[in-house]
């Protein structure tokens, strides 16, 4: 029953904040109609933010700093996230359950600078990550899976026929509700063994995967959930591998 309420409360909560998003200037339009000040790679601009949300940029801010980015607040149209490209034009926008540093991670490709925790399968290694390890009720932060496989090596991508794609379960949980997980552009591989060109993945590749925080949490929490794959080099498939993951906030 408890996540049943914490999924309609998450449903809800995303669509009076997409509309409140929605409310505000385009992407593709000059923000504000005039052109900023920004960075030397652009900005983001947070409308109307909450006491939370300003805290938590303020501890990114020398992130955005290294990017080449402005980060600031603004009392503009609609509210949540605006990204400004260096001529102050809208490039995305992001509701205002995200944290900055969630748009650091899916927008720029941030790497957040604690320690990961390294996750050894057979072929592969996984580290974990996540945008922010304290957390609020009703944020929605970025999870992260760097994989690295092992020396001619693939797995293949989500969509493949007829072979054993790389899966991200999420498990079940009061603490926090799981969005879908983003897989990266993967490569057209051929593989003249089966002469087959497939989707695949090799070398180093990044997932991520949401979570908005439950409106009653507290305390220290832990999310859990699991990596399927089934690594093959150039003449054979090795037996598929079902790998634990999970995240303590």
């Amino acid at each position: 029953m408890r996540a049943r309420r914490l999924t309609i409360l998450s449903l809800l909560c995303a669509f009076a904040a997409s509309a409140a998003n929605d409310a505000g200037p385009g992407i593709g339009s000059r923000f504000l109609g005039v052109r900023l000040k920004v960075g030397p790679k652009g900005a983001v601009v947070l409308l109307h933010g909450s006491k939370t949300q300003l805290n938590e940029l303020q501890e990114r801010a020398e992130a955005f700093r290294k990017l080449g980015l402005l980060a600031t607040s603004a009392a503009g149209p609609g509210s949540g996230w605006i990204v400004l490209d260096t001529k102050s034009i809208i490039v995305a926008k992001y509701d205002p359950s995200y944290t900055s540093a969630a748009i650091l991670v899916h927008q720029f490709g941030w790497t957040p600078p604690a320690p990961a925790l390294d996750v050894e399968g057979k072929q592969l290694t996984a580290s974990l990550r996540a945008s922010n390890s304290t957390v609020a009720p009703g944020q929605r932060i970025a999870l992260i899976v760097d994989i690295e496989l092992e020396p001619n090596m693939h797995v293949y991508a989500p969509g493949v026929e007829g072979y054993i794609p790389i899966e991200w379960k999420m498990e079940d949980s009061g603490a926090a509700e799981a969005h879908a997980p983003v897989f990266p552009r993967a490569e057209k591989l051929y593989l003249k063994a089966i002469d087959e060109t497939v989707p695949a993945y090799r070398g180093h590749f990044r997932l991520t995967r949401d979570i908005t925080m439950a409106a009653d949490g507290s305390g220290h929490f832990t999310v859990a959930g699991s990596l399927r794959y089934q690594a093959c080099d150039d003449r054979v498939c090795y037996i598929p591998q079902t790998l634990p993951l999970h995240w303590t906030f």
